[in-house]
């Protein structure tokens, strides 16, 4: 897999934190996206975290972290923003993901927006998200898909896409500065 296969990532640095920015063009109509997104059921079948709740309403909720021993443990998680089924925007941790939505005739644009505050793990969040984006695009398209999260990401190329998207962020030296 090669992150120029699909749209490139951008990194930037906002308000002392950085922000990595994915963009996918979706064979799917908005309402179906925001149920993957959103539902507590389908999570786990693309995304890197389980949920004691659907995501749908403002408030406190538990993530767990998807096949990944050492991190098995559940963290607090909060829904801050939810418009639906345009706008979704939570705390995982000290991060902020916000997943934007738009519709285009019987597509969706899907902008991820994931906020943090270590560079270094920018090439990390860009590779996991490639591989969740990619099996959210395939449960979408109804096929029966591998979980490609936490430690089952090494099987599907995280390691090579790490090393692409530190490459490519790298090669913006101004970034890091």
């Amino acid at each position: 897999m090669n992150p120029t296969d699909t749209n490139q990532p951008s990194l930037t640095r906002v308000d002392e934190k950085w922000e990595l920015v994915l963009e996918r063009t979706l064979a799917n109509p908005i309402e179906e996206v925001w149920a993957a997104l959103t539902q507590s059921g389908q999570l786990p079948a693309w995304g890197p975290f389980a949920t004691d709740r659907d995501l749908t309403e403002v408030g406190p909720v538990q993530l767990k972290h998807m096949n990944y021993p050492e991190e098995d443990e559940q963290r607090q998680g909060e829904v801050l923003t939810v418009e639906a089924p345009r706008l979704l925007v939570f705390r995982w941790g000290k991060d902020i993901l916000r997943w934007e939505l738009s519709a285009i005739g019987s597509h969706t644009i899907l902008i991820l927006r994931h906020r943090f505050t270590d560079y270094q793990m920018a090439p990390s969040y860009a590779a996991g998200w490639h591989l969740c984006l990619k099996g959210l695009t395939g449960i979408l398209a109804g096929e029966q898909m591998p979980s490609m999260t936490g430690s089952h990401a090494f099987r599907y190329g995280w390691k090579e896409l790490h090393d692409q998207y530190a490459k490519l962020f790298e090669a913006d030296d101004t970034l890091a500065d």
